[in-house]
């Protein structure tokens, strides 16, 4: 899934940093980052060059240095493609990119990535990173699958609370790759898993409602999973 291009260490609070770009999708990039929730300071911003915003006032320090560490992958990406910008938020909290990008941000427990494309790639990405918990995956499960996906998902290969956390992780990517087109909240029972490709690590998602005139009932999207370490990334694009 990962084309790696640079990797190298930067400071104590972003330990590691990764780029390339997404092998499936070469148009989009990537940046990888492992942080230090315990080396953060409010000065990083500015370090940073990366705008402090309003929504962080009253943020506890774990929530700011996670939202630091992904927009400073996101502002990597920007500064190697030649653009300036920064990724701004809106009032709902979504990510505004600058004009001609289009890109999703991820963070969990000191990992943070992010991806980004050019508008006109005809690409629309959403990436999530999720932390392995088989507890939680077990006992949560019928909040976010359906008897037939549960079913789908035991028989798949894989371990099962790996199956489901992939599937938790890509109908989150899936809502981040949407939101910006369709303007609204949906829950996890708007999509269904139709297949998963344990060889090719990909899978197949599809709606189950309409979400705008375009994207109907049956609408089907194809997306990637790595499972890393401890923790699994999913993209749609």
């Amino acid at each position: 899934m990962f084309t790696s291009q640079l990797s190298h260490s930067s400071s104590a609070f972003v330990m590691h940093s990764e780029t390339g770009f997404i092998t499936q999708f070469p148009a989009m990039a990537y940046c990888q980052v492992a942080f230090d929730v315990t080396a953060y300071q409010d000065s990083l911003f500015s370090e940073y060059a990366i705008p402090f915003p309003p929504v962080l006032d009253k943020a506890v320090a774990k929530r700011r240095a996670e939202y630091l560490a992904a927009r400073y992958a996101a502002r990597q990406l920007l500064q190697n493609a030649g653009c300036d910008g920064h990724v701004d938020t809106s009032p709902s909290r979504e990510p505004v990119w600058p004009a001609g990008w289009c890109g999703s941000l991820s963070h969990t427990r000191g990992h943070a990535i992010a991806v980004i494309a050019p508008r006109g790639a005809g690409l629309t990405p959403g990436i999530d990173i999720e932390m392995f918990d088989a507890k939680t995956m077990r006992e949560t499960a019928e909040m976010f699958t359906s008897l037939d996906e549960r079913r789908l998902l035991a028989a798949c290969g894989l371990a099962y609370e790996t199956a489901l956390l992939i599937l938790f992780s890509a109908k989150e990517s899936l809502f981040k790759a949407l939101y910006p087109e369709v303007h609204c909240f949906f829950g996890f029972e708007a999509a269904r898993i139709c297949s998963i490709d344990t060889a090719a690590h990909s899978l197949t998602l599809e709606l189950t409602q309409p979400l705008t005139p375009a994207r109907k009932k049956g609408c089907q999207f194809h997306g990637l999973y790595l499972i890393e370490e401890n923790r699994v990334i999913t993209l749609i694009a």
